[in-house]
């Protein structure tokens, strides 16, 4: 999963509203010269020292606190607002525009590592759909207002076939638990999504079964000010994927109820969330962190990593997998 959207929605007029405060003369033209055709322009709104005509980026920069707010985002009380909701630190902010019949070449970005590894989100401003940005040779369609991550080291390229430029408000992040724990859950529930599995990020009940999480009428739902463990989702969502169709519309989760035959059989649910995870592309311990599992974490990963798939003749009989586990025949009982 090379992109994938978070829990974020952005008013699009206060988005056009801030894009007019650009002046023409405040948008740079991209100096990599080499890495695209027509019109890609920056402007930028943090930058090195705030210098308002800076348009390097480079992650060393996020550690070392090079960046400053522009003049621009300073004008601009829209983009100031959207940048203070991200709680990590910050480093380049720019809007950047593609204009009509313009193309970003393939390429990769070099994202840092370590204490330096860079998080690039992408907030559509201006778009239309002769857009085809393609991340990993797969298409992402991004719709304004809209957040979204993209994994940038990996290929990518951008075509704007339509008739007005593209304009995205372009943040990049250091990597910090909180941004961790949001990229996890969006990226487990974007999987969640993509197999009919419906989630919506909301306010839970802090009596909630499970810190952050509700699953009422087949639906989850995810408090991200009260979820600790991503991968806590992947699992309760498993519940629902076991339940036979006709009864997963009705499931229920909550502090005093855990019907096991309304949530489906935990051995299925647990298997199931190894095949998911393995799919999604995460560590074992995601999913089987050591808070959870009665303390039996350890024990589950060594089994899976092991092969021995502690439950598959369940799975089997539900006709969601066979011999090539843990690829799945289908998500859904």
């Amino acid at each position: 999963m090379s992109a994938f959207r978070l829990p974020f929605s952005f008013d699009p007029q206060q988005l056009q509203a801030d894009l007019q405060q650009v002046a023409t003369e405040e948008w740079i033209r991209h100096y990599r010269n080499e890495e695209y055709e027509g019109d890609w322009a920056l402007a930028p709104l943090r930058s090195v020292a705030g210098h308002p005509a800076v348009i390097h980026a480079t992650p060393i920069g996020l550690k070392d606190d090079f960046y400053k707010n522009t003049p621009l985002l300073e004008r601009c009380a829209y983009f100031k607002a959207i940048l203070a909701q991200f709680k990590c630190p910050l480093g380049s902010a720019r809007l950047m525009r593609l204009g009509a019949g313009a193309r970003i070449l393939e390429h990769s970005d070099y994202m840092g590592e370590d204490a330096v590894q860079e998080v690039r989100l992408h907030i559509p401003v201006q778009t239309n759909n002769q857009v085809r940005f393609m991340v990993d040779h797969t298409p992402v369609v991004m719709q304004i207002g809209e957040c979204w991550y993209a994994d940038f080291s990996k290929p990518h390229r951008v075509d704007n076939n339509g008739t007005a430029p593209r304009i995205h408000l372009v943040i990049d992040c250091l990597l910090n638990d909180w941004l961790k724990n949001m990229l996890l859950t969006s990226q487990i529930s974007h999987f969640l999504q993509s197999i009919g599995i419906e989630t919506r990020f909301e306010p839970v009940s802090t009596d909630a079964f499970l810190p952050g999480i509700s699953i009422e009428n087949g639906i989850v739902s995810i408090d991200l000010d009260q979820l600790k463990y991503p991968g806590d989702v992947l699992h309760e969502a498993g519940h629902i994927a076991v339940t036979p169709a006709p009864q997963r519309a009705s499931i229920t989760l909550n502090a005093t109820e855990n019907d096991p035959q309304a949530m489906g059989q935990e051995i299925a649910t647990i298997v199931w969330s190894y095949a998911a995870l393995k799919a999604i592309g995460l560590p074992e311990n995601v999913v089987f962190h050591p808070h959870g599992y009665k303390g039996c974490s350890d024990w589950h990963i060594d089994n899976f990593t092991t092969g021995n798939y502690v439950g598959l003749p369940l799975l089997k009989w539900m006709g969601m997998t066979d011999d090539a586990f843990p690829k799945m025949l289908r998500w859904l009982r």
